[in-house]
């Protein structure tokens, strides 16, 4: 055997050999397997809930406004399913859009209406309520109410 032989066959031998693990030194492997199975089980097994529903107390109503010392705006769905309407009056006026219902505010704060009722069904974005509601706060001197329904 020649001196290049016997240096590869002891290269051979020392990776075939287990490092020897020193005192110091800590094989944290299987811990860190430990843990992510811990952690797969815990994720699998949880149940996944929602906030609970809230118990509201009843709602306590101020002094009511009477609807014929004031000016009602009904906000109702439309049957195709497209933008809500604005109607004038107690849900039987004409039809308008929130230039109109400015312009309809301001007549009736002429005729000393103050009061506006704004009512709108359980279905209406409230976005569009707020945008009801910019619009009449927008002229000066109103004081707007909504009308509510207790559940039956």
């Amino acid at each position: 055997m020649n001196d290049t032989e016997l240096l590869d066959s002891d290269d051979q031998t020392a990776s075939r050999r287990k490092r020897n693990i020193t005192d110091d030194e800590i094989d944290i492997t299987p811990m860190i397997d430990c843990v992510f199975l811990l952690l797969i089980f815990f994720m699998v097994t949880s149940t996944m809930k929602g906030t609970p529903d809230l118990d509201l107390p009843r709602a306590h109503y101020g002094t009511g406004v009477p609807s014929g010392n004031a000016t009602v705006v009904t906000i109702r769905r439309t049957a195709a399913g497209g933008p809500p309407v604005i109607l004038l009056g107690d849900g039987r006026g004409p039809e308008t859009d929130l230039a109109g219902l400015k312009v309809h505010v301001e007549d009736s704060l002429q005729r000393t209406k103050r009061h506006i009722i704004i009512k709108a069904e359980r279905d209406i974005p409230h976005g569009f309520v707020q945008e009801v509601t910019r619009v009449v706060n927008d002229v000066e001197g109103t004081v707007f109410n909504i009308g509510v329904q207790d559940k039956q």
